[in-house]
């Protein structure tokens, strides 16, 4: 049957890798909009997340008891992690579930204002797989407001 394959593996496996690292896999969020935060009451205080050249709409809402994202058409929660940080108006800086884990930060050394009862930040998501791979980050403008 010609060579044994452990003859030929070693030169197969060398000749499909470039020394390159597969691109990791990239989440494609939607906005969150007007018609989603109706369907689905998703009423309530916390941060909104708009990521830079992103446009006007909102991919990331960041509340109490979970953050939010629209994947597909569908929202996805991800609730909120016992070992973080809090940020304005009840969000949290940590979220973690079965599908995805993410965090929302200030970006050291941004733009910080607070306007009555709005609170503005350059904001920092990063949203990991459930393998632990990063498949958003992104700075943008984050908007804190109560309910």
């Amino acid at each position: 049957m010609g060579k044994a394959w452990w003859m030929i593996a070693p030169f197969a496996l060398t000749a499909c890798t470039d020394g390159t690292r597969p691109e990791a896999p990239h989440l494609a969020l939607q906005p969150i909009d007007y018609f989603d935060i109706t369907r689905n009451k998703l009423y309530g205080a916390g941060c909104n997340f708009v990521p830079a050249g992103g446009g006007l709409g909102a991919v990331f809402l960041a509340m109490e008891s979970r953050a939010l994202i629209k994947v597909d058409g569908h929202i996805v929660a991800i609730p909120a992690a016992t070992e973080t940080l809090a940020l304005p108006d009840g969000a949290h800086t940590r979220y973690a579930g079965p599908l995805y884990s993410a965090t929302l930060t200030a970006v050291p050394g941004g733009k910080h204002k607070a306007t009555g009862a709005l609170a503005e930040f350059d904001g920092h998501v990063v949203i990991t797989d459930a393998k632990g791979q990063t498949v958003f980050d992104a700075n943008g403008d984050t908007q804190c407001k109560p309910s």
